[in-house]
């Protein structure tokens, strides 16, 4: 769903004069869905909803497997402090991505995206993300990922974990190559508390961590774990979120509907 009023939603909510509370430091873009992917419109609206936060001080963190426009990079370039980009490459195999992930941009492309951050200041990541079971998470792959990203000068990733919810069980299962949907489907025991997904096992997590971390180490490359993607491993402070604000608890703010937007 994409709504059109959200950037006057917005601007109004930062600027209403009967606002009480401070802005907030920063906004997390792309947690669900994915702003630089599904088309001009999706694009416009994500790139007016940052320029009026940044313009305000406010910090944006964002995720993308999409292209962001060379003229947004060089505007949030100026913003460099404020501006956190995660890029997910966690196999560059394109035919892997084309199966897995369509309609995402292929990993020379996000490698591309990267160095062009980069190049305008920024300090993007990448995420080895997500790690599927018998299908991304071999030796060879693993490595032909972590090669890459050394090779444009990174010294970091992130990695998490498959999750499987219940909708994506029943699309592997119809869609997904029998020989690995077999295996794929029987690494996943664990459920959460309210059984709406599944989790691979912790053995196998740990197992695989281990196998990364080895790699990544003949690259010069620090490995940390996504907490929220990935419990039960010792995790870093939360990648998504600046290190010096706290893991945040309660609700997030609601945007304010008392006045029309602009």
């Amino acid at each position: 769903m994409l709504f059109n009023e959200l950037p006057g939603q917005l601007r109004s909510t930062l600027t209403s004069p009967r606002r009480r509370s401070a802005l907030p430091r920063w906004v997390l873009f792309n947690s669900g869905s994915d702003g630089f992917l599904g088309g001009e419109e999706v694009q416009q609206v994500t790139r007016e909803c940052m320029e009026i936060l940044v313009a305000h001080g406010v910090g944006i963190s964002m995720s993308t497997r999409g292209m962001i426009p060379q003229d947004l990079i060089k505007r949030l370039g100026k913003h460099a402090r404020h501006t956190r980009v995660f890029v997910p490459l966690v196999c560059m195999d394109e035919q892997y991505t084309r199966a897995w992930e369509p309609g995402a941009t292929l990993p020379q492309q996000r490698l591309l995206l990267v160095r062009r951050l980069m190049d305008a200041g920024m300090h993007p990541r990448v995420r080895l993300d997500p790690v599927i079971p018998f299908v991304n998470d071999t030796t060879s792959l693993l490595r032909a990922t972590l090669s890459a990203v050394a090779g444009i000068g990174l010294s970091s990733v992130t990695v998490s974990f498959m999750h499987l919810r219940q909708g994506v069980a029943e699309q592997v299962k119809e869609e997904g190559p029998p020989e690995q949907t077999t295996l794929l489907l029987g690494s996943f025991t664990a459920q959460d508390q309210g059984g709406r997904l599944q989790r691979i096992s912790l053995n196998r997590v740990q197992t695989c961590h281990d196998r990364i971390q080895a790699l990544a180490r003949e690259y010069g490359i620090k490995v940390t774990v996504c907490r929220c993607q990935t419990p039960g491993l010792p995790s870093h402070a939360c990648p998504v979120l600046p290190p010096e604000l706290p893991v945040p608890v309660g609700q997030q703010e609601q945007l304010s509907f008392d006045e029309e937007p602009e």
